[in-house]
């Protein structure tokens, strides 16, 4: 994740929607310096569009450019406009590797009529599938991000998400937050305060092992029990953060294999911005 190396990638569909997300792209590229490029893909035709004149498949193309000069305008980082063809989850990803991109970031749909937030097929394929971090953005920025909650249940999954999270927002004050499920149903206060236990050690483990060479001063650790689902949003609500970083695979299937229903009640719930990143394997 190089500064010197690296650009970041915003996916746009054209919509008013995605202001907000352009907005955060190039805060993000201007403070760390790096080239912002701007992508818009233009679905590949069906079989009967095959038959439509190339005149007018020409015009589209040339629709679409205009708009999306006119949606970026005038910006002070550097900038690379992108305008394809094709399946748009497979061009991002291909865009983001040719352009030695580290970071996607997009916007949300909005259900006018229940105001409400709709992740999107794209969205939601790409969490699924990309190798790169997702930034989806669901706030207009004012400022950098400041406080960032990192999901975590100390596994591998977890790990690169709490790295990608340091690495993008060094600045950022970091808060770990573990939902300890992993007790039988029905409960007693014994064993939540002893599960809460056996967690809090594999915590002072896990910070031990990622956050010590970088200094884990000003990180903080929450445990409470729950599903991650609950719990998350839960502590977002009575503790506004300006991002939650998820990983989209770990021992409680936090994301699970998709990125499913966990995913979305994380987004729709929280008031933040989510970064999803998918494990990779070593």
């Amino acid at each position: 994740m190089g500064r010197d190396t690296c650009s970041i990638l915003f996916a746009t569909d054209l919509s008013a929607r995605c202001d907000r997300a352009l907005d955060r792209a190039i805060d993000i590229a201007r403070r760390r310096r790096c080239k912002l490029v701007v992508l818009h893909v233009i679905e590949a035709p069906s079989f009967a569009d095959r038959f439509k004149a190339q005149g007018s498949r020409e015009a589209d193309f040339q629709a679409a450019e205009r708009a999306l000069l006119d949606i970026v305008g005038e910006v002070d980082v550097p900038m690379e406009l992108v305008l394809e063809t094709g399946n748009p989850v497979e061009v991002i990803q291909r865009t983001a590797r040719n352009r030695q991109c580290d970071l996607i970031v997009t916007g949300v749909a909005r259900d006018e009529t229940l105001g409400r937030l709709l992740l999107g097929s794209t969205v939601e394929k790409l969490a699924r599938e990309s190798a790169f971090p997702i930034l989806i953005v669901r706030k207009r920025p004012h400022r950098a991000y400041e406080r960032i909650v990192a999901a975590t249940d100390f596994s591998e999954g977890s790990r690169q998400a709490l790295n990608a999270a340091r690495a993008f927002f060094p600045e950022a004050q970091l808060t770990l937050v573990h939902a300890c499920q992993a007790l039988k149903a029905g409960p007693n206060a014994a064993e939540i305060e002893a599960a809460l236990g056996q967690a809090e050690r594999r915590a002072n483990d896990f910070i031990a092992r990622n956050l010590a060479r970088a200094g884990a001063a000003g990180t903080k650790l929450v445990m409470e029990h729950g599903l991650p689902e609950d719990v998350l949003p839960a502590y977002v609500r009575r503790h506004p953060a300006d991002l939650l970083a998820v990983g989209t695979h770990g021992l409680t299937g936090l994301l699970r294999t998709a990125i499913g229903s966990v995913a979305e009640r994380l987004i729709h719930l929280t008031s933040c911005d989510v970064l999803v990143v998918r494990t990779v394997e070593h």
